[in-house]
């Protein structure tokens, strides 16, 4: 978990990226299920970053998150 300035969060989400690229990589051989990364981006100021609700699928909203 991160909680960067506002202006790090597009840094920090490329670090996070590549630290579990390796374990989804590990999952699929493994189990040889689909796996996927879904970073959850807050921003210091507490602001939640709304892609997440893209990858998640059915309807959501950032309140029930």
């Amino acid at each position: 978990m991160a909680i960067p300035a506002d202006r790090n969060v597009v840094q920090k989400e490329a670090e996070k990226n590549l630290k579990y690229k390796s374990l989804c990589i590990e999952i699929q051989q493994m189990w040889n299920r689909k796996c996927m990364i879904l970073l959850v981006k807050t921003g210091a100021n507490g602001r939640v970053i709304k892609g997440i609700l893209e990858a998640i699928p059915g309807e959501h909203s950032i309140d029930s998150l």
